[in-house]
């Protein structure tokens, strides 16, 4: 089943233009938000079991409302997996706007080019291209675990519950990290860091390896080596690690490679195949599964 509904998934958000708009994870912000504040005066919900609470209640809510579809009907539950998984990806299609950003650039469509990157990375674009594509490539390998393989991961894990709680530890991690100075919040916001440092490790280390199978493994195995101790439990020099494995994976070395827009497509069609690979290995386990 988890291997049928991340090809539909993967099909779904290759064709769909459109998907990106319908996802939309606020809600699991302002939740949080309302709760802490709802109970403000009780400490307890400003640490680790409030994070724990304020999750459990949207995973759960999505466990009851699989197994009751699932009962009734195996392919409603199906179809709910699929469409758990679907809104748990992104949220932005990024490798979608990447190829737009590249396309656009080739054909010298400066104004067209410049939306794309802003789209990918923020309004505060760096002034010179090759600051841009370096951080277009970085973003790129980023959101190839964050956005795809980490849901996916905890998706074949958990089904569509491990799907939604990866979404929403990403979303409240995000929010953590741009609201640092909330210091009243400041144990939520380590909780939050905490558990999405737990979810994201595993997946990060088989992206790397997907990387290293695709790219060139001794380049990509030394940089692992390199970075693997420091990275524990702190998404923030995990994503380093990961940035670093992918590049070199390459043969690039971020500190004297020259980020042109060959560049950029070479990282994307990296990260396109390390998504084959994911998606294959889990095919070949699911095949021996069958014949077991």
């Amino acid at each position: 089943m988890s291997l049928l509904a991340i090809l539909f998934g993967l099909a779904i958000e290759r064709f769909f233009d459109n998907i990106e708009n319908k996802r939309n994870f606020d809600w699991s912000v302002n939740f949080s938000n309302w709760v802490r504040h709802k109970f403000s005066n009780t400490g307890l919900w400003n640490d680790t079991l409030g994070l724990i609470v304020i999750i459990l209640i949207p995973v759960f809510s999505c466990a009851i409302i699989y197994s009751l579809l699932y009962d009734a009907l195996s392919l409603l539950g199906f179809a709910f997996a699929v469409f758990t998984l679907v809104y748990s990806l992104g949220p932005q299609r990024i490798h979608q706007r990447v190829r737009l950003y590249i396309d656009a650039s080739e054909f010298d469509d400066q104004h067209s080019a410049k939306t794309y990157a802003i789209e990918t990375l923020g309004n505060e674009l760096p002034d010179d291209n090759d600051t841009i594509n370096k951080r277009i490539c970085e973003k790129l390998i980023i959101a190839t675990n964050d956005n795809i393989l980490g849901v996916f991961f905890w998706f074949v894990l958990l089904g569509p519950m491990g799907a939604l709680l990866y979404r929403i530890a990403s979303t409240l991690y995000e929010h953590a990290e741009n609201n640092s100075n909330e210091s009243e919040y400041g144990e939520f916001h380590n909780s939050s860091r905490l558990l999405f440092a737990i979810l994201v490790w595993i997946p990060n280390q088989l992206t790397m390896l997907c990387f290293a199978v695709t790219g060139s493994f001794i380049d990509a195995f030394q940089q692992w080596k390199e970075h693997i101790a420091n990275d524990y439990l702190n998404p923030a020099e995990s994503n380093e690690t990961l940035v670093a494995s992918g590049l070199s994976a390459l043969q690039i070395n971020s500190e004297t490679h020259s980020f042109e827009l060959s560049t950029v497509n070479n990282v994307l069609a990296l990260c396109w195949r390390s998504i084959i690979v994911w998606v294959t290995a889990l095919a070949l386990m699911t095949l021996a599964g069958w014949a077991g």
